[in-house]
């Protein structure tokens, strides 16, 4: 079953990113029609682009369905695994006795979670990357080989800087996960011990002792928000900036006659397509050093 709904969500991604390689053809035939003020392509064209629509929304919708039900099924069929190993042979004794592994119940309840939308949701994304960029760099390099190289110089401006300034990532996010789950983890002690802290009168020393890793965690989560922030800074600025770069290539063509409306604007299509593909790590640094510390 999994299998077949793997196969399933792969057949919709592909037909997701034919969609998308549609849209771009008729932009063009529609801008260029705009700009030549050719009312008798203009309208079929209208009516091209609803049908089109008709047809793409459910393909797009479908696509994200059948992805998150699988998601949801790996998640099932990994956590009943993982509780019939932390129950065999007394594993969750092992566990409780052994330092090295902190918190299995968060591991097991968040990070199994965590692990399956997240990893499916990357996989597809770099699947549909490898497609989106084989089909837009034959439209863009067909546009203009100049334009192209542009975008393989900036990507990697982009995603070198990116690895730079968010290098430290990962490291933090694991300790967050583990200052929270230790954090959490104190207050269950409280609440399954209260009856014994109450006795003895131990609520100042119990209180202490959950203030004290709270304050851990807040102190980390400071540093994340910070290292976040730089992050976002070049982020932010980078992705403003591929608003320009197409314009600044090929506005010089267009204002020469060489080309039309319709390629300028079937241009920032493909460049904003291929620029999201090779822009991955970019654009997805802080949800990937998220996923490498669960």
């Amino acid at each position: 079953a999994a299998r077949v709904l793997l196969a399933v969500v792969i057949v919709f991604t592909l037909l997701n990113s034919a969609v998308s390689v549609g849209f771009s053809y008729l932009s063009k035939d529609f801008y260029n029609a705009l700009n030549s003020k050719d009312t008798e392509t203009f309208y079929p064209l209208l009516t091209r682009y609803a049908a089109a629509l008709t047809g793409g929304a459910p393909v797009a919708v479908l696509y994200k369905f059948y992805r998150d039900k699988l998601a949801v099924q790996w998640r099932s069929w990994m956590t009943q695994r993982i509780l019939d190993m932390y129950e065999a042979n007394r594993s969750y004794y092992e566990l409780e006795m052994n330092s090295d592994i902190d918190n299995p119940d968060q591991r097991i309840t968040e990070d199994a979670r965590s692990f399956t939308t997240t990893s499916l949701d990357f996989s597809i994304t770099l699947m549909t990357s490898v497609i989106d960029l084989v089909n837009f760099s034959g439209i863009l390099y067909g546009i203009y080989p100049q334009l192209f190289g542009a975008i393989i110089a900036y990507s990697t401006f982009g995603t070198v800087v990116s690895v730079w300034l968010g290098q430290s990532l990962v490291q933090i996010n694991f300790q967050q996960l583990q200052r929270e789950a230790d954090f959490r983890f104190a207050m269950v002690r409280v609440r399954e011990n209260a009856e014994s802290i109450a006795f003895y009168g131990g609520e100042a020393l119990e209180m202490k002792e959950v203030k004290a890793r709270f304050g851990k965690t807040i102190d980390n989560y400071f540093k994340l928000v910070a290292t976040q922030r730089n992050l976002e800074l070049f982020s932010t600025a980078y992705r403003y900036m591929v608003q320009v770069i197409p314009a600044f290539v090929v506005a010089p063509l267009y204002f020469a006659d060489k080309i039309q409306l319709g390629v300028v604007s079937q241009s920032y299509g493909a460049f904003n397509h291929i620029l999201g593909d090779l822009s991955l790590i970019v654009n997805q640094f802080e949800d990937i050093s998220s996923f490498g510390a669960g």
